[in-house]
Protein backbone atom coordinates (compact mmCIF):
# COMPACT_ATOMS: atom_id res chain seq x y z
CA UNK A 1 0.00 0.00 0.00
CA UNK A 2 1.19 3.57 -0.83
CA UNK A 3 0.38 4.97 2.32
CA UNK A 4 1.46 2.29 4.57
CA UNK A 5 4.54 3.50 6.89
CA UNK A 6 7.55 1.39 7.34
CA UNK A 7 10.73 1.12 9.53
CA UNK A 8 13.64 -0.12 8.18
CA UNK A 9 16.33 -0.84 11.07
CA UNK A 10 16.95 -2.60 14.19
CA UNK A 11 18.59 -2.71 17.71
CA UNK A 12 20.51 0.09 17.01
CA UNK A 13 19.18 3.69 19.49
CA UNK A 14 18.72 5.89 16.07
CA UNK A 15 16.36 3.13 15.15
CA UNK A 16 14.84 3.26 18.94
CA UNK A 17 13.97 6.87 18.50
CA UNK A 18 11.83 6.20 15.56
CA UNK A 19 10.18 3.46 17.12
CA UNK A 20 9.55 6.19 20.24
CA UNK A 21 8.17 8.81 18.74
CA UNK A 22 5.40 6.49 16.33
CA UNK A 23 4.58 5.34 19.60
CA UNK A 24 3.85 8.14 21.06
CA UNK A 25 1.57 9.59 18.12
CA UNK A 26 0.18 6.21 18.29
CA UNK A 27 0.94 6.25 14.76
CA UNK A 28 0.47 2.44 13.07
CA UNK A 29 3.38 1.13 11.17
CA UNK A 30 5.39 -1.60 10.03
CA UNK A 31 8.95 -2.37 11.45
CA UNK A 32 11.61 -4.40 8.61
CA UNK A 33 14.38 -5.84 10.58
CA UNK A 34 17.75 -4.11 9.09
CA UNK A 35 20.52 -4.33 10.91
CA UNK A 36 23.31 -2.21 10.51
CA UNK A 37 26.08 -5.13 9.11
CA UNK A 38 23.94 -7.00 7.17
CA UNK A 39 24.38 -7.54 3.63
CA UNK A 40 20.88 -6.22 2.89
CA UNK A 41 21.91 -2.90 4.20
CA UNK A 42 25.01 -3.06 1.62
CA UNK A 43 22.92 -4.53 -1.23
CA UNK A 44 21.44 -2.28 -4.37
CA UNK A 45 18.54 -2.95 -3.03
CA UNK A 46 18.48 -1.19 0.03
CA UNK A 47 20.49 1.66 -1.17
CA UNK A 48 17.56 2.45 -3.52
CA UNK A 49 15.65 2.83 -0.10
CA UNK A 50 18.34 4.76 1.61
CA UNK A 51 21.54 5.65 -0.10
CA UNK A 52 23.87 6.31 2.80
CA UNK A 53 23.68 2.57 3.55
CA UNK A 54 22.43 3.34 6.68
CA UNK A 55 19.40 2.97 9.47
CA UNK A 56 17.01 3.93 10.01
CA UNK A 57 15.11 4.53 7.13
CA UNK A 58 11.10 5.42 7.25
CA UNK A 59 9.02 4.69 3.97
CA UNK A 60 5.95 7.45 4.81
CA UNK A 61 3.63 8.44 1.14
CA UNK A 62 5.79 6.41 -1.38
CA UNK A 63 9.02 8.18 -0.24
CA UNK A 64 11.77 7.23 1.93
CA UNK A 65 13.50 9.69 4.59
CA UNK A 66 16.58 8.93 6.75
CA UNK A 67 18.36 10.75 9.83
CA UNK A 68 16.79 9.97 12.77
CA UNK A 69 16.38 13.43 14.41
CA UNK A 70 15.39 14.83 11.23
CA UNK A 71 12.30 11.98 11.19
CA UNK A 72 11.94 12.42 15.04
CA UNK A 73 10.80 15.94 14.25
CA UNK A 74 9.16 15.33 10.76
CA UNK A 75 6.58 13.20 12.66
CA UNK A 76 4.76 15.29 15.25
CA UNK A 77 4.48 17.46 12.59
CA UNK A 78 2.95 15.54 10.43
CA UNK A 79 0.43 14.38 12.73
CA UNK A 80 -0.19 17.76 14.89
CA UNK A 81 0.57 16.30 17.79
CA UNK A 82 1.29 19.94 19.27
CA UNK A 83 2.61 19.01 22.48
CA UNK A 84 5.71 16.85 21.23
CA UNK A 85 6.55 19.52 18.95
CA UNK A 86 5.82 23.11 19.46
CA UNK A 87 3.85 25.49 16.98
CA UNK A 88 5.90 26.77 13.93
CA UNK A 89 7.37 30.62 14.45
CA UNK A 90 7.34 30.04 18.33
CA UNK A 91 10.10 30.19 20.45
CA UNK A 92 9.46 27.23 22.03
CA UNK A 93 10.02 25.80 18.45
CA UNK A 94 13.30 27.79 18.49
CA UNK A 95 14.51 26.09 21.87
CA UNK A 96 13.47 22.83 20.68
CA UNK A 97 15.59 23.01 17.51
CA UNK A 98 18.44 24.28 19.85
CA UNK A 99 18.17 21.51 22.00
CA UNK A 100 17.83 18.77 18.93
CA UNK A 101 20.76 20.20 17.44
CA UNK A 102 22.90 20.85 20.10
CA UNK A 103 22.40 16.81 21.10
CA UNK A 104 22.84 15.70 17.82
CA UNK A 105 26.15 17.74 17.18
CA UNK A 106 27.77 18.19 20.70
CA UNK A 107 26.86 14.83 22.27
CA UNK A 108 25.68 12.40 19.34
CA UNK A 109 28.25 13.16 16.36
CA UNK A 110 30.93 15.26 18.12
CA UNK A 111 31.83 12.74 20.88
CA UNK A 112 29.59 10.17 21.57
CA UNK A 113 30.21 8.27 17.54
CA UNK A 114 34.10 9.50 18.15
CA UNK A 115 33.98 7.14 21.23
CA UNK A 116 32.43 4.37 19.73
CA UNK A 117 34.57 4.57 16.63
CA UNK A 118 38.06 4.45 18.20
CA UNK A 119 37.30 3.29 22.11
CA UNK A 120 34.05 1.42 21.89
CA UNK A 121 32.52 -1.03 20.19
CA UNK A 122 33.33 -0.12 16.75
CA UNK A 123 37.11 0.32 17.76
CA UNK A 124 38.23 -2.68 15.17
CA UNK A 125 36.67 -1.54 12.42
CA UNK A 126 37.80 1.89 12.76
CA UNK A 127 40.97 2.10 14.41
CA UNK A 128 41.94 2.57 18.39
CA UNK A 129 42.72 6.24 18.91
CA UNK A 130 44.15 7.46 22.29
CA UNK A 131 43.92 10.80 20.93
CA UNK A 132 40.58 11.13 19.37
CA UNK A 133 38.64 9.36 22.47
CA UNK A 134 40.79 11.63 24.92
CA UNK A 135 39.72 14.85 22.90
CA UNK A 136 35.72 13.40 22.18
CA UNK A 137 35.46 12.24 26.28
CA UNK A 138 36.41 15.80 27.56
CA UNK A 139 33.80 17.00 24.44
CA UNK A 140 31.50 15.05 25.77
CA UNK A 141 31.68 15.59 29.66
CA UNK A 142 31.90 19.32 28.81
CA UNK A 143 29.04 19.40 26.43
CA UNK A 144 26.97 17.45 28.92
CA UNK A 145 27.36 19.54 31.85
CA UNK A 146 24.89 21.97 29.28
CA UNK A 147 21.96 19.82 29.80
CA UNK A 148 22.64 18.82 33.73
CA UNK A 149 22.54 22.29 33.91
CA UNK A 150 19.23 23.02 32.21
CA UNK A 151 17.44 20.05 34.36
CA UNK A 152 18.94 21.30 37.48
CA UNK A 153 15.59 23.25 38.47
CA UNK A 154 14.05 19.80 38.67
CA UNK A 155 11.99 19.80 35.70
CA UNK A 156 10.69 16.54 34.08
CA UNK A 157 11.51 17.63 30.24
CA UNK A 158 13.88 19.22 28.37
CA UNK A 159 11.54 21.82 27.30
CA UNK A 160 9.83 22.32 30.95
CA UNK A 161 6.74 20.96 31.20
CA UNK A 162 5.87 19.01 28.08
CA UNK A 163 8.18 15.91 26.60
CA UNK A 164 8.93 16.86 23.31
CA UNK A 165 11.50 15.36 20.96
CA UNK A 166 14.84 17.13 21.83
CA UNK A 167 13.84 14.47 25.31
CA UNK A 168 13.85 11.35 22.87
CA UNK A 169 17.30 12.33 21.78
CA UNK A 170 18.81 13.56 24.87
CA UNK A 171 17.71 10.35 26.58
CA UNK A 172 19.03 7.79 23.60
CA UNK A 173 22.57 10.18 23.43
CA UNK A 174 22.75 9.59 27.70
CA UNK A 175 21.99 5.71 27.20
CA UNK A 176 24.95 5.63 24.90
CA UNK A 177 27.00 6.94 27.26
CA UNK A 178 26.10 4.43 29.82
CA UNK A 179 26.85 1.78 27.22
CA UNK A 180 30.29 3.39 26.12
CA UNK A 181 30.83 3.41 30.11
CA UNK A 182 31.77 -0.03 29.69
CA UNK A 183 34.87 1.04 27.01
CA UNK A 184 35.92 4.49 28.34
CA UNK A 185 34.93 5.95 31.47
CA UNK A 186 32.91 8.96 31.11
CA UNK A 187 31.52 11.62 33.81
CA UNK A 188 27.79 11.26 33.37
CA UNK A 189 26.16 14.03 35.34
CA UNK A 190 23.77 12.12 38.15
CA UNK A 191 20.44 14.41 37.14
CA UNK A 192 20.77 13.14 33.44
CA UNK A 193 20.94 9.69 34.53
CA UNK A 194 17.87 10.00 36.59
CA UNK A 195 16.23 12.33 33.84
CA UNK A 196 16.67 9.05 31.59
CA UNK A 197 15.20 6.56 34.24
CA UNK A 198 11.83 9.15 34.43
CA UNK A 199 11.64 8.72 30.96
CA UNK A 200 12.38 5.19 30.14
CA UNK A 201 8.98 4.93 32.28
CA UNK A 202 7.07 6.09 29.57
CA UNK A 203 4.69 3.42 27.91
CA UNK A 204 5.50 4.11 24.39
CA UNK A 205 9.35 4.01 25.50
CA UNK A 206 8.87 0.35 26.88
CA UNK A 207 6.62 -0.61 23.30
CA UNK A 208 9.71 1.06 21.17
CA UNK A 209 12.20 -0.78 23.53
CA UNK A 210 10.57 -4.05 22.87
CA UNK A 211 9.89 -3.78 19.05
CA UNK A 212 13.37 -2.51 18.69
CA UNK A 213 15.30 -5.04 20.20
CA UNK A 214 12.50 -8.56 19.62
Amino acid sequence: MENEIILYGHNTLRTLRVHWILNELSVPYQSVKVLPDSEYIKSDEYKKINYTGKIPSLKIDGIYLFESAAICLYLPERFGDKNIIPALGSIERAKLYQWCFYTMTELDAHTLYILSKHGGVLKERYGVSEVAVKTAKEGFETQITKAENELADGREFLMGDNFSVADILLGTCIESAIRLNAYVPLNIPSICIEYWERLKNREAFKMAFSLNTR
